[in-house]
């Protein structure tokens, strides 16, 4: 029997996060785009399967390397779905993902969808009136850890740990990401739901920065390696007309925008030994396993003082922590800056693939605290959850299939492309299968961004497994140098062709993130309120540093009573505790 503890008031942060392919609207009827998917879908329906149809678990190494279109029931079984889209319009049962799960798998999902405004009162109420489906698939503000072991405990959630003989995919990523299977698996021993997992490599390199090569040139410099050199760049960057505008006072040597836009400094906090991909609140494991704060540390000090060296001689931008990180964009894209970063991939090739040449600058060193050029890379787990079921469904096993079916290949491919032959072709780039979606929107759909809406949920819990097979990702970590920018390979890769480049660095070495950790629900609790002061506090007294409205050696031992006075030795044990537990 389950326990209802206040549920009417809980607030679930659960939403959709932005999708990787979303379309810019519904431009067609609901009748007509259901029309259109069933045509897809019957016209190759008499295409002969490239994979194996077989009933029962899969080959572990052939589905998790490969995917293997498994069937999961031999007559067609029915499982409701609640979610949320950012598009109002969007209907999952219309998808061409949906039908082919029905047809290749014997799954038919039953989605209800809501908008991302309406999806957590409505999650709310579906666990309060004991109305949830089958599956709950979030995305946006996922549901938390905390959360998800408040509900978990109250008997709402099904175990999946208890499944995993007919999970062969995701027991095999557990394997080769251990701190996934950590992710997912409670202290209880029970995995009640599923975060995302990355394992494209050039995502892993966290923030795009962007240096432009003709600024170098315009000054006679050579790209910087260590952080005298990137003040020596920097310094010649606002002294000349390093734009090459003829105007020598228009250029702003290193753009960041307060937290919203801070990828440059990263670079810059890695050079001082910081292992970290925080604005604030540096989390590090000293070597006796003792949980300390850079953020209190000579190292965070001495990046402080650097810091505001640069912005005292007005090498960052004045309004460095007041500015929107879009106006900053915009001045970017005007040619006035030399070093900032996070705009590459939205601006793609217009403003990339031009004479300005640039590139991604990363692994400065420092003679006192690191010798080496390193960088810190964005982690393959996500730290909420995509995925939950039903504890009550009438269909355990079949959900852990289907479960495991979207950690294949083939299965993580679904959920954002579609299906080879049916929604996308294999094109061949120096090599390597990448997918084209060419000639199959043409004439069917208005525009080849509202056919990626009809083809699959993307962005949708169901997108618990990003993979690099047959995309821009899988081209890049193939291919030569040489071939990096050119031809077919930079008209489909771009930006993430300078990412690629950045992290083929010589001699480049990744510096071991601190974990994400998680917390027992007495400790979240504890946590959120420490943890929000003390962030915010460490935010305020950041800029205060930099702009030198506080002198930092005159106000360090201030600055350290303060964090004390706040709790940081209590949130310290808290952060200890969790790390201890994962590091068992």
């Amino acid at each position: 029997m389950r326990r209802r503890k206040q549920i009417l008031c809980a607030i679930l942060a659960a939403s959709m996060m932005s999708s990787l392919l979303v379309g810019c609207g519904q431009t067609q009827s609901e009748e007509s785009v259901k029309e259109t998917v069933q045509e897809t879908v019957q016209e190759t329906a008499t295409k002969e399967s490239d994979t194996e149809v077989a009933s029962g678990a899969a080959d572990t190494e052939d589905a998790a390397q490969e995917g293997t279109t498994q069937r999961i029931s031999d007559e067609v079984v029915t499982l409701t779905v609640a979610g949320a889209d950012s598009n109002a319009n969007a209907d999952w049962n219309s998808t061409i993902q949906f039908a082919e799960y029905e047809k290749r798998l014997g799954i038919k999902l039953d989605a209800t969808t809501y908008t991302t405004e309406q999806w957590s009162s409505k999650l709310t109420l579906m666990l309060a009136s004991d109305q949830m489906p089958d599956i709950v698939a979030m995305t946006k503000s996922k549901m938390s850890r905390s959360d998800l072991v408040k509900y978990a405990a109250d008997g709402y959630f099904l175990d999946f740990s208890q499944y995993l003989d007919v999970m062969p995919n995701l027991t095999k990523w557990m394997e080769e990401y251990p701190e996934y299977a950590q992710a997912i698996t409670l202290d209880d021993g029970g995995i009640y739901g599923f975060a995302s997992l990355n394992v494209r490599p050039a995502c892993a390199l966290y923030q795009q920065v962007f240096m432009p090569q003709a600024w170098l040139d315009n000054v006679g410099l050579d790209r910087p390696e260590s952080l005298e050199d990137l003040y020596t760049v920097l310094k010649a960057f606002k002294e000349q007309d390093a734009n090459g505008n003829g105007d020598p006072n228009d250029e702003i040597p290193m753009g960041i925008a307060g937290k919203a836009n801070f990828a440059a400094e990263q670079n810059i906090l890695w050079a001082f030994g910081i292992n970290s991909t925080n604005y604030v609140y540096h989390l590090n494991a000293e070597e006796d396993g003792t949980v300390s704060l850079w953020d209190t540390s000579e190292n965070y000090k001495d990046f402080l003082k650097y810091m505001n060296k640069l912005y005292e001689e007005e090498l960052i931008n004045q309004d460095a922590f007041v500015v929107e990180s879009s106006e900053l964009t915009s001045i970017m894209k005007e040619g006035k800056v030399g070093f900032s970063g996070g705009w590459g991939t939205r601006c793609q090739g217009e403003y990339i693939n031009n004479e300005l040449g640039w590139y991604i600058p990363i692994g400065f060193t420092s003679e006192e605290y690191n010798n080496e050029k390193s960088v810190v890379l964005s982690s393959a787990v996500g730290t909420s959850y995509n995925v939950v079921a039903n504890a009550n469904t009438e269909h355990p096993e079949e959900i852990a299939k289907f479960i495991d079916y979207l950690f294949s290949i083939e299965g993580g491919i679904s959920c954002t492309n579609g299906y080879e032959g049916i929604t996308f072709d294999m094109k061949e780039v120096e090599g390597i299968g990448t997918i084209d979606h060419t000639g199959y929107w043409e004439g069917k759909y208005d525009t080849q961004e509202d056919f990626r809406t009809r083809v699959a949920t993307n962005g949708s819990g169901f997108n618990i497994l990003t993979v690099s097979k047959g995309t821009i990702y899988d081209l890049l970590v193939s291919v030569d140098d040489d071939k990096l920018f050119t031809g077919d390979v930079w008209e489909l890769t771009t930006a993430n062709a300078l990412r690629e480049e950045a992290m083929r660095t010589e001699g480049l070495v990744i510096m071991e993130r601190f974990p994400n950790l998680f917390y027992t629900d007495e400790e979240s609790k504890e946590r959120a309120t420490l943890y929000t002061d003390i962030t915010n506090y460490l935010t305020t007294v950041k800029a205060q540093f930099i702009t030198g409205e506080m002198d930092i050696d005159a106000s360090w031992d201030e600055y350290l009573n303060k964090l004390n006075q706040m709790g940081l030795e209590r949130l310290l044990e808290i952060e200890q505790a969790a790390y201890d537990r994962l590091a068992k």
